[in-house]
Parts: structure tokens; C-alpha cells; sequence
């Protein structure tokens, strides 16, 4: 760091990112474990709350730091950078935001705003997650009993359709287990009357991806759902919600997704063709990738929100430390859970989601694909290119409705024949660019609001 930059960082004042302290003192092992287990900054030894440089005493200033760093576990990585201004020596410590979570005595502390807090079990296991430092989904939940017996069945006949493997019903649970999705834990020993003696009895319970997998979910992870929003420029219009096993949902969002594309009037080369405005496969390959990477300890559901020129998918939970979103790895977050998702036929290949996402979308002339990851959310968004569509007199068209028109008075604008202006108004409609007032010869067309 120089001078221009520690100068920069006062005059912004402190913040999430920055802290000013006056001296090293007895709490600054919190206040480096916190700054790792959030986005890391700066601590600036040798300033006042308001930003007036002090200076301090290097030296013990750092043997201080070198004390406190033994007990944050794991060791978080820092710089140190002592910079003189007006001869004041003021000491700037550098954190990196860690790959692991820093505890102090088995308490993980992090940076919220200007202050530092200790974390509850529920955001310990939630930041955890985001990190890949937990397998939230291989957790054992609930009796296997609690499972139904034919999502079971339906799973092993598409594990037999999909990856050419016939498992015995004697078999399943070792199978179940080898997926992550059941785990056994044994039991004390009892007596028994066959000829083998004494036997051992076992506890089986799903996991999490079992439990996602096998029951209806929602039971007993409340948002494990998707919710669909239709957006108009005033906000949201309507909203459904779907649950059960996750497998159900995907094709139950699916089906119904694909009943809302609309298919239009495209213009390629010398011929007119209907296209639909989204490609399906990209589409559903987002829903799938929305269910088996986002964080199901952050308590919200997926969200598919549909606006008149493009939809979203916004699922809980960022990209993993280490994924880049330029050229992705597989990296699953839900490991057992993805085991679940590919055996059915859902994940074709590991790693490929978003390069075939690119792929479809590349490949249709009427749809842009734009992917958003944040700290706590990872947006997919398919944008509808509504030039693409549109040719000069559509553009005269929408470019004239600011006030209600006849279909005779558009006609008349155009210099074509009412039935083709008419043609023109219902694609245009389509696109949610134009819409109808009033009924029979009174009906006018404008622009949608």
C-alpha cells in the first residue's frame, strides 16, 4: 500500500471494509477474524474514529498483532505496511478473506457494517456452505421410513433408463448410500434366534438430498420450493409456488414454463419462420443447475421471475471460492444431491451446465443469456432481443401508439391493408409491446404500459 492509497482509504472513512483504531488493542484477534470470515479490508493502526492521523508505536503495535494472530484458528493471511504522514508512523494491516472459516476459542466472529459480532449456528452453517467447507446435503435428517416408497422406485427406474444399471432391491441401500443420500449409523447388539447368533441392528437415515429426493420436501425443509413471479413495471402481478421432491418441481416448472413461451414470427434470410422467443433446453438446464447448486441453509426459495422482455432465475447462494463463471469447474456444493440428479438423468455431464446454457442461447437468434453471481445470490437472466424480431414498420408502429389507434388509422399510417396491419398489431401484442382497449369497432391499440 502507499501513501495515495492509505489517504484514499481515510478520507472514504471507516466501513465494512475499513476500520480505524488509535492502537493495537486486546480485541484486534476479533477484528482480523472477522474482516477474513467476511470480504477482508483494512485495519488502519494510528487514526482516530474521525479519520485524524495519531500515529502509534509501530514496533509493540506489531508484537501485539503477532499475539493476537496465534489465536485465530485457521491462521488468516494479513500484510502489514508501516507508512509515515507528517512523521506519524501509521501501521495498516491487509486481510484476505479466508477460505475457511477463522474462529477464536471455537467462536467465529465476522464484520457487519462498522461492527464486529459473533455468528449464530444457523450463519455459521449457512457461510460454511458458501465456502464448500460443509456437506449440508449428506447430512443425516429423518427415519428412511419417512421416505416414500415410490419415489424410491421411480428413482432405481430411472437409474435402470438413464445409466444402464439394474440394482436388486436387496441392494438399494448400500446404493442409496454410496449417492449420499442415506446414512447408517449401528446400533447395539441384540440376541437373536437364527443361526447366525447375534446380529446387529442399524438406524437408517436419509440425508438431506435424501430428504429433497425421497419425501415431499417442503415438509421438512420449507424452502426447498420455486416460486414464479410475473413483473409489470408496477411490481409483481401474481406468483405461484411449487414443492415436493425437487425432481418433481424441475419438471413441474418446466411444463409450465414451456406452456408460457410464446412462439413467434421470425424473419431468417428469405423466409419467415416460427421460433419459440427462449430456448427450452438452456432454460431447463438453468432450473436444474438453480436446484442442485443453490444454498439450502440460506432460508429462501428459488425465484423465477417473468417480466414482459426477459425472465430471471435467482437462486440462493454464490459461486464457490475458486469457480470462475468465465470458464467453470465442477464444483458441486451439494455433492450427493448432484449423485441424485445425475443418476436420474438431470446432470448429463458434470462441469458442461453453463457452456451448454452458452451454447443454446448462441445458437438462437432471438435470446441473450446473462449470468450475475453475488455474495449471496447467482442470477441466470435470458433477455428477448426485440430487434431481432421487429422490422422498420413495427418500429413505425410502436414508435406512433404514445396515443390509442384503430387498426384502420395504423393501416392508413403504414399504407398497407387492414388485415396486414392487424397481423402486424397481434405480433407486436405478442411481445408484450402493444395492447388492445375496448371491444368490437371501438377497439384501440397502444403502447403497453
Amino acid at each position: 500500500m502507499d501513501l495515495h492509497h492509505l489517504l484514499t482509504l481515510i478520507q472514504s472513512g471507516e466501513s465494512e471494509h475499513v476500520e480505524f483504531k488509535r492502537k493495537a488493542t486486546k480485541t484486534l484477534h476479533h477484528e482480523i477474524a472477522a474482516f477474513a470470515n467476511a470480504d477482508g479490508g483494512h485495519i488502519i493502526i494510528g487514526v482516530d474514529d474521525n479519520g485524524k492521523l495519531l500515529g502509534t508505536d509501530v514496533k509493540a503495535a506489531l508484537e501485539k498483532i503477532t499475539s493476537s494472530l496465534q489465536s485465530i484458528i485457521p491462521l488468516p493471511r494479513i500484510t502489514t505496511n508501516k507508512i509515515t504522514v507528517d512523521g506519524r508512523d501509521i501501521l495498516v494491516i491487509g486481510i484476505e478473506k479466508s477460505s475457511a472459516l477463522c474462529s477464536i476459542g471455537g467462536i467465529v466472529y465476522i464484520r457487519i457494517g462498522t461492527s464486529v459480532r459473533p455468528l449464530s449456528i444457523q450463519e455459521i452453517l449457512m457461510i460454511a456452505s458458501e465456502l464448500g467447507t460443509i456437506n449440508w446435503d449428506e447430512t443425516p435428517m429423518i427415519p428412511k421410513t419417512d421416505a416414500d416408497p415410490h419415489y424410491i422406485d421411480w428413482f432405481f427406474e430411472k437409474v435402470r433408463e438413464n445409466r444402464g444399471k439394474t440394482i436388486a432391491k436387496g441392494d438399494r441401500n448400500r446404493y442409496l448410500r454410496s449417492a449420499g443420500a442415506l446414512h447408517t449409523f449401528p446400533l447395539e447388539s441384540c440376541s437373536s434366534t437364527t443361526p447366525e447368533g447375534v446380529v446387529a441392528l442399524r438406524n437408517e437415515k436419509l440425508t438431506n438430498a435424501g430428504v429433497l429426493f425421497f419425501t415431499n420436501a417442503t415438509e421438512h425443509i420449507p424452502h426447498a420450493k420455486i416460486r414464479r413471479i410475473g413483473m409489470e413495471k408496477e411490481g409483481p402481478v401474481w406468483s405461484k409456488e411449487y414443492d415436493g421432491p425437487v425432481w418433481q418441481v424441475i419438471e413441474t416448472v418446466y411444463t409450465d414454463l414451456l406452456r408460457d413461451i410464446r412462439r413467434l414470427d421470425v424473419v431468417v434470410g428469405a423466409h419467415r419462420i416460427k421460433i419459440d422467443e427462449y430456448p427450452s433446453r438452456a432454460i431447463r438446464e438453468a432450473i436444474i443447475n438453480a436446484v442442485a447448486h443453490r444454498n439450502y441453509t440460506i432460508n429462501a426459495d428459488v425465484k423465477i421471475f417473468h417480466y414482459p422482455d426477459r425472465f430471471e432465475i435467482k437462486n440462493p447462494g454464490g459461486l464457490l471460492p475458486g469457480v470462475d463463471i468465465t470458464d467453470p469447474e465442477h464444483i458441486p456444493r451439494n455433492t450427493a444431491l448432484s449423485n441424485l440428479l445425475y443418476d436420474t438423468g438431470y446432470i448429463e455431464r458434470y462441469g458442461f451446465g453453463i457452456r451448454m446454457i452458452h451454447d443454446e442461447v448462441a445458437r438462437h437468434p432471438l435470446c441473450t443469456v446473462e449470468f450475475k453471481p453475488s455474495s449471496a445470490t447467482f442470477t441466470v437472466i435470458f433477455r428477448k432481443e426485440m430487434s431481432l424480431v421487429m422490422d422498420d414498420r413495427d418500429r413505425e408502429i410502436v414508435k406512433n401508439l404514445n396515443k390509442p389507434m384503430r387498426s384502420s388509422e395504423i393501416a392508413q399510417l403504414l399504407g398497407v391493408s387492414k388485415p396486414t396491419a392487424i397481423r402486424r398489431l397481434k405480433k407486436l401484442e405478442e411481445l408484450n409491446l402493444v395492447e388492445r382497449e375496448g371491444k368490437g369497432a371501438h377497439t384501440c391499440y397502444v403502447i403497453k404500459r
